[in-house]
């Protein structure tokens, strides 16, 4: 009985270790090979990756947190520029990539852009669920060579895109225009695909 007591006190203590440092999985290090992918635009500012040799990508997506904590109990975090000295970037979620290419069709406000995927080209299994594309943001109505994104959180946190300045311990993370994540598989925070359009887009 003491034995499985023993045991029981050792498993709870690595699986509390394992959430702690959940969001130390890999230290930023301004894209710094292995983890030396460039996508060519905005995204490297947070993003630090690898190509495999079918040209899939492995990595991980970067976060801030800001200090706020909601009133539904998520920490609050945004994405920065890591490679700013007074960033301290830490993973948010593990990322993998498949290279298609989509339609831009069109971007509401500080949204992301939306992209025209062929159903057939998103990977199957999984849950593929932001188009990112390669060099400059391409103009509406233009075909542009990208990957196709499935991020998995790696820590619980409420992710707010832009405003997250504003964003207050009064509130819930919905309140403050945030999206709730928890560990597993994200596909809310970055959607921007769709498999069909209205004809003329």
């Amino acid at each position: 009985m003491k034995l499985f007591g023993l045991l029981a006190t050792v498993a709870l203590f690595l699986s509390g270790a394992g959430v702690a440092a959940a969001t130390d999985l890999y230290p930023w290090r301004n894209n710094a090979a292995p983890f030396n992918f460039l996508f060519g635009n905005h995204i490297d500012t947070h993003q630090q990756t690898r190509q495999t040799n079918d040209r899939s990508l492995f990595g991980f997506f970067y976060i801030q947190f800001t200090g706020v904590v909601t009133k539904d109990l998520y920490r609050l975090a945004t994405h920065v520029d890591c490679t700013a000295t007074t960033s301290d970037c830490t993973v948010g979620w593990k990322l993998n990539g498949k290279p298609i290419r989509a339609k831009f069709l069109y971007q509401v406000d500080d949204d992301h852009p939306v992209f025209l995927v062929t159903r057939a080209d998103i990977p199957q299994p999984g849950a593929f669920s932001h188009f990112h594309w390669l060099e400059s943001m391409p103009t509406v109505g233009a075909v542009a060579d990208g990957y196709l994104l499935q991020l998995t959180a790696v820590d619980k946190f409420c992710f707010i895109h832009h405003g997250a300045e504003s964003a207050t311990s009064t509130r819930t993370c919905r309140g403050n225009g945030g999206v709730n994540v928890d560990p597993g598989t994200d596909i809310a925070t970055h959607l921007n695909i769709v498999t069909s359009a209205p004809p003329g887009m």
